[in-house]
C-alpha cells in the first residue's frame, strides 16, 4: 500500500479515536457505551472521567503516523513491530509472572521478555544488507529501546517505544553505515 494511503487511513482512525476520547468526557451516553464495550481492554486511568487521558490505542496510531512520516520504511516497520510484539508480550507475561517489580508496572520478567522478543523482531524483519553490522545495529537498538521501555517516564510507552526504536535504528545506521540513506 502506498505510504500516503496508509497515512490517510491512520489519520482518519486517529481523528475518530480522539473524537470518541473527547466525547466520552462530555456525554454520559458515549461514556457508558465506551465502558460497556472497551472497559476490559483498558487500564483504569483510560476510562476514569476525573482527568482527561488518551487511551493507549490512540497513542499507537499517533506513534505509527510519526514513524511512517519520519523514518524509512524498514526502520518504521521495525519500530512498530517492537511495540506490537515486544511490548504486548512483555505486558502479558509481566502481568502474569512478574511478581518481582523494580518500578510501578515494570517487572524483571516483562523487561527480559521485551528484550528477547525485540531481538526476535530484529532477527526476523527484512534488512537492507543482511550484514553482520546491520544485525549489530539492530541488537544495539533493542538494548536502547529496552532501557527506554524499562523506565517509567510518565509518557505512554505506546508513543515512546516505536519512536525510540526507530530513532535509535536510524541514528545507528547513519553512524555505522555511512552514506546509506
Amino acid at each position: 500500500i502506498d505510504k500516503n494511503i496508509v497515512l490517510l487511513i491512520l489519520l482518519i482512525l486517529l481523528a475518530l479515536m480522539l473524537s470518541v476520547e473527547f466525547l466520552k468526557y462530555k456525554s454520559d451516553f458515549i461514556y457508558n457505551l465506551y465502558i460497556r464495550y472497551f472497559k476490559d481492554m483498558l487500564r483504569e486511568h483510560e476510562y476514569d472521567r476525573g482527568k482527561f487521558r488518551i487511551n493507549g490505542a490512540s497513542w499507537v496510531l499517533f506513534s505509527c503516523i510519526l514513524c511512517i512520516l519520519f523514518f524509512p520504511k524498514l526502520i518504521a516497520i521495525m519500530g512498530m513491530l517492537m511495540l506490537s510484539l515486544a511490548d504486548s508480550t512483555a505486558g502479558l507475561l509481566g502481568r502474569l509472572y512478574g511478581k518481582k517489580q523494580y518500578a510501578p508496572n515494570r517487572s524483571y520478567i516483562g523487561t527480559i521478555t521485551f528484550f528477547i522478543v525485540g531481538l526476535a523482531v530484529i532477527a526476523l524483519t527484512p534488512k537492507y544488507t543482511y550484514s553482520f553490522k546491520e544485525y549489530m545495529i539492530g541488537f544495539a537498538s533493542v538494548v536502547i529501546t529496552t532501557f527506554a521501555e524499562a523506565f517509567y517516564l510518565h509518557i505512554d510507552d505506546n508513543l515512546t517505544i516505536p519512536l525510540v526504536g526507530s530513532l535509535s535504528l536510524y541514528v545507528l545506521y547513519l553512524i555505522f553505515m555511512t552514506g546509506f540513506f
